[in-house]
């Protein structure tokens, strides 16, 4: 399975992504990998923005 590369643009399907926010973060980083400024994220970093996101749309569901 091609993972989807997530890189900030707004012609990227965030919509897939803020969807399968709900699985585990290893079957996240199987489906998706992160890249910021033309630099891929460690594992770490994309840990830490999917955790941001997840902070994100709980704060709007409360």
């Amino acid at each position: 399975m091609r993972k989807m590369v997530i890189d900030g643009n707004m012609s990227v399907d965030v919509k897939q992504l803020i969807d399968h926010l709900h699985l585990p973060e290893s079957e996240i980083l199987d489906k998706f990998s992160f890249s910021f400024g033309g630099s891929e994220l460690t594992d770490e970093e994309s840990l830490r923005f999917i955790h941001f996101l997840r902070s994100e749309l709980d704060k709007q569901t409360q």
